[in-house]
């Protein structure tokens, strides 16, 4: 069980980092995967699991 709060804890932590290497706002990282910046935000503040579509995740790459 420890295990998987660690997990969520780097996968937050992941997607900030991502996104403020990105140099973007949640607002725009948002835009980018067609969903909304309170989505994002709870992602990052590990509120909400993150679950991607695989085009959302096409996108990430293609951003990076």
């Amino acid at each position: 069980m420890a295990n998987d709060n660690l997990n969520s804890n780097l996968e937050w932590a992941t997607l900030k980092l991502l996104r403020q290497h990105l140099s973007m706002t949640q607002e725009e990282l948002a835009q980018e995967l067609g969903t909304t910046s309170r989505t994002i935000r709870r992602h990052e503040t590990g509120k909400r699991q993150i679950r991607f579509s695989l085009p959302q995740i096409k996108r990430l790459i293609e951003l990076m």
